[in-house]
């Protein structure tokens, strides 16, 4: 309700309702009872439904949001909230209102920027970052679908030319074409209902799985399972892909002259692509298929040599045996939320100092070589970023071009820990607050504010917000001690390196921001870093009776899990391109292996006047060379048009990459060649006096 979330109200929590079951046993009595968070007595007012999870499953209490009062116009004000429109209203609508409400008390005069209000639908911000991966992994389901379907009209068509005098002679005694037309698709139909049956049951077993194999933790992954709409999908995608597969032979085979058919002597008359539609058909299929498996193929490169540049990139640290883990102080927390930030910024340089003290102890273990502190860690956050200026030289004159650098607070350990390459010297225990304010730079920010010149012993202006840059204040003045290099804070798959400075602990005060929290801890050790967990832990503790360590990993995870989405689609493309290319060597094997069982008679007859094993080899490796070529053709065409779509996942590689649109044509050959092959060599082994006597 409304009046608990007022300043002075009393403190009330609700409960999940996994939390209900496994912490308190689903007792029936716990709304009411009192519970101690983070050292404080909050009365349970309820529990929550089974099924809701916001905004992550882990989350098992929610207590109301007290906000400090609202100031229109506040700088770097930017605060998430939810809301339901009304029926009927849109996000720009509620957007505009919004931000009529925010600017409502501005004068004309007033210089400050107005409030904007972004507003966006709450499951397309919770899907937004996996929306492209699953329409790309829906997009390669459906090109195997198509080859696999494909590839079963293949075998209609065949399995069609042994039918050719049964289905002349139904036609003969008054089956109309549309009988046999029905009666090729309910035969197709019934195979594709099979084949789909097959697929849900190994679909419902692999869903066990998912959770496990998919990359991070994707919304509502635990809800999908197979319920009746599944089930209905299913069925229809069965149906409609027999329909497909099924509708050129039996349209091919409702043609046929019966008259004809039936004077034939034998179906072996028939051979040859030339001479039989049928054969035609499944050659332009086969065709197909490779042209198909080539655009999978070269997708999958891409995103293979994607994925192998990417985990190849340098992050600037050394991730091996560095424990990392964010701190928690209640007391700290809530007192910014309340916005009462001098006391919260009292809070926590005492317990920063406390736990200082007892993270040197932490330090002094055999196994652990560095312990340090930071206000930012890879993939977890990124500092805050502020003006920085070069000392004696003139600001740019518009605001617009004011360089901005991502500021970090550090421990001295810190740059030991996370081994950054670091030229001139790190930060010690005497960079307190009454020795000379230092600082360290990346190597992006040398170069964008000492044009190409060592940034070691220059002077760095960091003016506070509302300051005037044009004129130089010594409370300002920071000295460039050392230069480190670039570090990948918000992932590999940056475009460019921010500017970065990174100030140390012990000078926070002269910071310019009014509060610091300083809220991660990184350890690096000579073995498993996870074993000086319980250590951390206690000396978190004995810092602060409330404090507690959260989100406990080693560096090496957290960078994996950085690449678990790209990993996952890389290894996703290229399973099913193992696939594709299966499917469509299976596809020319069996139209060149059909054709030789066709042409049986006629291979014999050459071979008893004179043809040599090589002449045969060639007769039938060239057809298939024919397909395979005209396939790879169409392939290279079609994967050059829809390349550009995988531009969003793809780094540092370009959709048109020379090297992957020569390996993957090159690797189709090389396994179209042994599928033409083997038939090749069949039809070189015939007895031409076997043959001629079964003639």
């Amino acid at each position: 309700m409304e009046e608990d979330a007022r300043e002075g109200a009393a403190r009330v929590v609700l409960l999940s309702h996994g939390a209900w079951i496994s912490r308190y046993a689903s007792d029936p009595d716990i709304v009411g009872a009192s519970l101690d968070v983070g050292g404080e007595a909050f009365t349970v007012i309820g529990v929550l439904a089974e099924g809701f999870s916001f905004p992550s499953p882990e989350a098992e209490i929610w207590t109301p949001l007290v906000l400090p009062p609202f100031e229109p116009g506040a700088i770097g004000l930017r605060f998430p909230a939810l809301g339901r429109l009304r029926p009927g209203a849109t996000p720009k609508q509620a957007a505009t209102e919004v931000r009529t409400v925010l600017n409502a008390d501005r004068s004309p005069s007033d210089p400050r920027p107005l409030l904007e209000a972004h507003v966006m639908p709450l499951q397309e911000e919770m899907v937004r970052g996996y929306r492209p991966a699953l329409i790309l992994l829906s997009a390669v389901t459906a090109l195997v679908l198509a080859i696999a379907c494909i590839n079963v009209a293949g075998l209609f068509l065949a399995h069609g030319v042994a039918r050719r005098r049964e289905l002349a002679v139904r036609g003969a005694l008054g089956a109309g074409r549309g009988r046999i037309v029905r009666q090729l698709l309910t035969e197709s139909v019934v195979l594709g209902i099979a084949g789909g049956a097959l697929g849900l049951a190994a679909a419902a077993l692999i869903l066990r799985g998912a959770p496990m194999l998919a990359p991070g933790a994707v919304p509502r992954l635990a809800e999908v399972g197979v319920d009746g709409i599944v089930l209905a999908f299913a069925a229809g995608l069965s149906v409609v892909a027999g329909l497909v597969f099924g509708a050129v032979p039996a349209l091919s085979w409702s043609r046929l002259r019966f008259v004809r058919i039936l004077g034939e002597g034998s179906v072996q008359a028939a051979g040859g692509f030339r001479r039989l539609p049928a054969n035609r058909i499944r050659a332009a299929l086969a065709v197909s298929q490779v042209a198909l498996a080539l655009v999978l193929i070269v997708g999958a490169g891409l995103l293979l040599r994607g994925f192998v540049r990417l985990v190849s990139v340098d992050p600037g640290y050394d991730a091996g045996n560095v424990l990392t883990a964010q701190v928690n102080h209640p007391d700290v927390d809530r007192r910014i939320l309340s916005g009462e930030f001098e006391a919260a910024e009292q809070n926590a340089r005492r317990f920063h100092d406390a736990l200082a003290d007892r993270l040197a102890r932490v330090e002094s273990l055999p196994e652990v070589e560095a312990v340090g502190l930071s206000t930012a860690l890879p993939f977890m956050s990124g500092g805050w970023p502020m003006w920085a200026l070069a000392a004696g030289r003139p600001a740019p004159a518009s605001p617009l071009e004011w360089p901005q650098a991502r500021v970090r607070i550090v421990s001295p350990g810190y740059f030991d820990v996370m081994r950054l390459r670091l030229r001139g010297r790190a930060f010690t225990r005497l960079d307190g607050p009454g020795s000379p304010r230092v600082a360290v730079v990346n190597e992006t920010l040398q170069r964008e504010l000492f044009e190409g010149e060592s940034a070691v012993g220059q002077r760095l202006r960091l003016p506070a917000i509302g300051r005037d840059l044009q004129s130089e204040s010594d409370d300002e003045l920071w000295e460039v001690v050392g230069v480190v290099a670039d570090v990948d804070y918000e992932g590999l798959a940056g475009t460019d390196s921010a500017a970065a400075v990174y100030l140390p602990m012990r000078q926070s005060e002269a910071s310019p921001f009014p509060f610091v929290n300083i809220p991660f801890i990184a350890v690096r050790t000579t073995g498993n870093p996870l074993g000086v967990v319980p250590f951390l832990r206690a000396a978190v503790a004995d810092a602060h009776p409330r404090a507690a360590l959260d989100d406990v990993t080693t560096m090496e995870a957290r960078l994996s899990s950085s690449v678990a989405q790209p990993r996952f689609q890389a290894v996703f493309v290229a399973s099913f391109r193992a696939v594709a290319l299966l499917l469509a060597m299976l596809g020319v094997y069996g139209l060149l292996s059909y054709m030789v069982a066709q042409r049986r008679g006629e291979i014999g007859i050459r071979m008893a006047l004179g043809a040599q094993t090589e002449h045969v080899l060639a007769l039938v490796a060239g057809q298939g060379a024919l397909l395979i070529a005209a396939g790879v053709l169409l392939g290279l065409l079609a994967a050059a048009a829809s390349s550009r779509v995988l531009e969003g996942f793809l780094f540092g590689v370009a959709a048109g990459d020379r090297l992957t649109f020569i390996a993957a044509p090159l690797l189709l050959i090389a396994v179209a060649l042994v599928a033409c092959w083997l038939p090749a060599r069949r039809a070189a082994r015939i007895d031409p006096l076997e043959t001629l006597r079964l003639e």
